[in-house]
């Protein structure tokens, strides 16, 4: 049982989503997912990922090998790209302003020239700490879980409207340990899903075959340095954006608004009205169906 909550969206659209293309038609797509603000430093935690096929994150990876090679980088952290210089991180600290913006809008064009669509899902951690314990028990202790199966949800609209409902697509999330809380319950949700008794309606709903996903390294896969960045972004704008309560394209900045003018994104945020509503939905769910299955006691 699941209910999709509605979340404060701001959806942008590209003209052409390429439905005609013979390669939306028969290839398998991959979605990267990465997060930010999962820290004990934030109070946004984030969820984003970039979807597209094979040939699509093929021609990516060219790209961005080319961009490296080129500018003399290696593995791209956002974080580390906008830290101050005195924090060392190398290429970056000794690169300038002009530098910098000119190796982003590469990086951002390559982005938009090769992904499918972008989805990303903020969710406030105190909003999210304070919904009931069985809420917690079913989503997700951890907000990164709920901003997740948020974004599979928007994956899965995507999805139904874009291309054919037969074919798949792999998850892909940033590396964690074996024993961390976030890989427990991703991992948890994503078996759980599978199962002989769900399989069918999980491939038919978002594509996942079973074991159809995994815990890779940006290093070396390298579309989870693009999801990184958007995460970075989506958190940044996200901290402008919730105390006014709705998206400013005003107050964007120059780095989020290249990858969201023009392009098929998708990208919304949590307030504490919808959060509250959320629970009342499960509560009417639970009424008529039962208790929600415990996954994270």
């Amino acid at each position: 049982m699941c209910v999709q909550s509605q979340y404060c969206s701001y959806r942008h659209y590209s003209a052409d989503l390429k439905r005609s293309d013979p390669e939306s038609i028969i290839a398998m797509f991959t979605a990267f997912f990465d997060d930010s603000g999962t820290d004990r430093n934030s109070d946004i935690a984030v969820a984003a990922c970039y979807v597209s096929t094979k040939r699509g994150w093929d021609d990516f990876v060219e790209d961005w090998d080319h961009i490296r090679w080129e500018e003399s980088f290696d593995c791209f952290h956002m974080a580390h790209f906008v830290a101050p210089c005195e924090q060392g991180h190398k290429p970056w600290c000794d690169w300038d302003n002009v530098k910098k913006s000119h190796v982003y809008s590469r990086i951002a064009k390559a982005i938009n020239s090769n992904k499918r669509i972008g989805i990303a899902a903020a969710v406030p951690k105190e909003i999210w700490d304070s919904t009931p314990e069985y809420i917690r028990q079913h989503y997700g202790r951890e907000h990164y879980t709920f901003a997740v199966r948020m974004c599979m949800m928007r994956i899965a609209e995507w999805r139904r409207i874009s291309m054919p409902s037969s074919f798949s697509i792999r998850y892909v999330f940033d590396w964690e340990m074996r024993d961390s809380q976030k890989r427990y319950e991703i991992s948890k949700i994503l078996d759980s899903i599978t199962q002989p008794e769900f399989k069918d309606s999980a491939y038919a709903i978002f594509g996942i075959e079973p074991k159809g996903y995994s815990f890779e390294h940006k290093e070396e896969f390298k579309p989870l340095q693009a999801a990184d960045i958007l995460a970075w972004q989506m958190r940044c704008h996200m901290q402008k954006i919730w105390p006014i309560g709705h998206d400013e394209p005003d107050i964007c900045h120059d780095g989020f608004r290249q990858l969201r003018e023009n392009q098929e994104m998708d990208l919304g945020f949590f307030n504490e009205d919808q959060i509250r509503r959320f629970v009342i939905q499960n509560e009417q769910l639970i009424e008529a169906k039962g208790p929600l299955p415990i996954l994270y006691p």
